[in-house]
């Protein structure tokens, strides 16, 4: 075969087309290559911010959670404050109740001794104006009255310290 113009023109297209389509090649490689390394450390960037992100929750998830058992704590210990205030409120109230009831029943027994008293000084002297046996009967019903008055208001005076020693008690 001979080596003429026409087979050189023919050939140089060829032989350019070769020569730049290696080149390509060559570039398109090298191309492939830099984006499979910059995906590779975009892949690799992207971890460590979802690795760095992940902790930040976790530490924040951690501080919130502290911050709220130490709330819980917080209120914990003002309910207990409060139950414990209201509770001694009742038993000074209770026992405020109790010396109330105490002073009362001392006031209305000494009141009813008095009245008891007093009355048997009246029908001693209403009995003074019988004679003999008749007055002798008027002063031992005089004196009975007296006596029942009083155990009247002794047992009132005892029950009503029963309800004040009651009252303290509930109020504790």
């Amino acid at each position: 075969m001979t080596f003429n113009n026409r087979t050189a023109s023919m050939l140089l297209p060829l032989l350019l087309i070769c020569t730049v389509g290696g080149c390509n090649q060559q570039s398109s490689d090298r191309a492939r290559q830099d984006i499979a390394a910059a995906d590779a450390a975009a892949a690799d960037k992207l971890q460590q911010a979802k690795d760095k992100q992940a902790k930040e929750v976790a530490s924040a998830s951690r501080d919130l959670q502290k911050s709220q058992e130490e709330a819980r704590a917080k209120v914990a210990d003002k309910q207990a404050d409060v139950a414990a205030a209201a509770n001694d409120a009742n038993k000074d109230v209770a026992k405020a109740k109790a010396d109330y009831v105490r002073d009362t029943a001392d006031a209305n027994y000494d009141v009813a001794k008095a009245k008891a008293e007093g009355d048997l000084k009246v029908a001693r002297e209403q009995c003074d104006q019988y004679k003999d046996n008749a007055r002798d009967a008027c002063q031992t019903r005089a004196k009975a009255a007296y006596e029942r008055a009083l155990a009247d208001a002794k047992a009132a005076f005892e029950q009503a310290k029963r309800t004040a020693l009651n009252t303290e008690k509930q109020g504790g």
